[in-house]
């Protein structure tokens, strides 16, 4: 269970969040909308704990979380498998192979690629990919992610909304997200701030 309860949040001068209340059960999908500089992505970070409010409360009520932020954040020396395998002990790398090819990519030909040779809807799959490993691997039943799909083109990014909502059937998903037609398409719950 996730509970909100007046939340908010500044920045010098500036309100992001201000008194933003909503509560979530497993099962549910909430889909975070509105314009650039609302308070989205700090909402994330703060459900996360990598941020504090300024007043009000986050209840998380023990739930394991795990955060798929907006940029890709791959590790540059790195390959693109080896990019999914970071987070995963030895005994869960299996999963990195797993989810590497639930989001279209090849183990033969695109898993040796360093994140240079990728192109942006490429490195978003791996983020992904690296995501939905270290969720299985670690029990998460929190999934925040934030923008997900936004360097994806319309066909993949349905192929990746189908595995998401498949993923994330027992769990909370809270989604960030610009897009109308992903919305709709992932929200049990549209909330615009």
């Amino acid at each position: 269970m996730l509970d909100i309860k007046n939340l908010s949040k500044s920045y010098d001068d500036k309100t992001v969040l201000c008194s933003l209340s909503f509560s979530a059960n497993t099962h549910d999908r909430i889909v975070v909308m509105g314009g650039s500089g609302c308070g989205k992505t700090t909402l994330l970070r703060i459900i996360a704990g990598l941020e504090v409010c300024d007043s009000g409360s986050v209840t998380t009520h023990g739930e394991n979380i795990a955060v798929m932020f907006q940029e890709p954040r791959l590790l540059p020396w790195k390959n693109a498998i080896d990019n999914v395998r970071v987070p995963l002990g030895a005994d869960r790398a299996h999963l990195a192979d797993k989810y590497f090819e639930a989001v279209g990519l090849s183990l033969k030909g695109d898993s040796q690629k360093m994140p240079h040779e990728l192109s942006g809807g490429m490195k978003q799959r791996v983020a992904l990919a690296r995501f939905l490993a270290y969720a299985e691997a670690s029990g998460a039943s929190l999934l925040l992610l934030d923008e997900p799909f936004s360097a994806l083109d319309d066909d993949t990014a349905e192929k990746m909304l189908a595995l998401l909502k498949s993923f994330s059937e027992d769990k909370i998903l809270l989604v960030v997200t610009h897009n109308e037609k992903h919305a709709e398409s992932l929200g049990s719950k549209i909330i615009r701030i």
